[in-house]
C-alpha cells in the first residue's frame, strides 16, 4: 500500500508518482493490494448442468437407439441399458431439484426402483421375484427409512404422513398383481398390506389432525 502526503490518500498498487497531484508517494506498512478487486470463478449453475446431464442422456439414448435398429433388436440388454440410463438421468434431476427434502427422494427413488424391476422380469420371461419378493420387501423397507430419516431429520409428522400415505397406496396396488396372477406366492404382499393398514389406521385414530394439516398444506385449504 502506497500513501501521498500531499493529498492524504492511500494508492492500491504501485504507482511511481500519485495520480492525483503527480507528488512522491509513501509506502505504508502492509502487503500491497491489487488496484482492482478479484473476480470470483463463477459456478456452473443448476441450470447448465441439467443441459450437460440432459445432453449426455440423449447422446447415449441415440447411440444405443441406433445400434438397436442395426442390429434388429438381437441383444435384449440394449433395451434394459436404455432404461437404466433414462432411470439415471431422472434420478439425477430429480435429486437437483428436490434434494432439499430427503424423504421425497427416497420416495422417488423406490418408485423408479420398482418400475425398472418389473420391466426386467417381464424382459427376461417373468418369474416373479419382483412382485413376490422385491415390491413387499422395498415397500416395508421404505417405511422404515422413511420413519428412522424423519426422526433423525426431527421433522413433524405432519411434514412427512403424506409419504406414508402414498406408501400405502403403492402397497395396496400389489392387489391388482394378486388377482391378475402375476402373483403365485402372495403372503409376502398380503403381509405389507396388512402392516401399513394398522399404520395407517393408528395416524388416523391418534394423529388425524396431522394428517389433516398436512392435507391443508398440500391442497391449499
Amino acid at each position: 500500500m502506497q500513501y501521498c502526503p500531499k493529498c492524504k490518500v492511500n494508492i492500491r498498487g504501485r504507482k511511481a508518482c500519485c495520480p492525483l497531484c503527480q507528488g512522491q508517494l509513501k509506502q505504508t506498512d502492509g502487503e500491497p493490494e491489487a488496484p482492482f478487486p478479484t473476480l470470483k470463478k463463477k459456478k456452473v449453475s443448476s441450470i447448465t448442468l441439467f443441459k450437460i446431464v440432459t445432453f449426455l442422456f440423449i447422446a447415449s439414448e441415440i447411440v444405443f437407439g441406433t445400434i438397436n435398429y442395426m442390429t434388429d433388436g438381437r441383444y435384449s440388454f440394449i433395451g434394459v441399458t436404455m432404461l437404466g440410463i433414462l432411470v439415471g438421468w431422472a434420478t439425477i434431476v430429480t435429486t437437483m431439484y428436490i434434494r432439499n427434502n430427503l424423504i421425497k427422494v427416497i420416495t422417488f427413488e423406490v418408485i423408479v426402483a420398482i418400475i425398472v424391476d418389473v420391466y426386467v422380469d417381464l424382459r427376461t420371461g417373468f418369474i416373479g421375484w419382483s412382485v413376490m419378493w422385491m415390491i413387499p420387501s422395498t415397500l416395508l423397507g421404505l417405511a422404515i427409512v422413511t420413519i428412522v430419516t424423519a426422526k433423525i431429520l426431527k421433522l413433524r409428522l405432519d411434514e412427512y404422513i403424506l409419504y406414508l400415505v402414498l406408501d400405502l397406496v403403492m402397497a395396496l396396488l400389489q392387489i391388482i398383481f394378486i388377482r391378475n396372477g402375476m402373483n403365485k406366492f402372495t403372503w409376502p404382499a398380503v403381509c405389507v398390506i396388512m402392516v401399513y393398514l394398522i399404520l395407517i389406521a393408528g395416524l388416523i385414530i391418534f394423529r388425524f389432525r396431522d394428517l389433516k394439516r398436512a392435507s391443508e398444506k398440500m391442497f391449499n385449504m
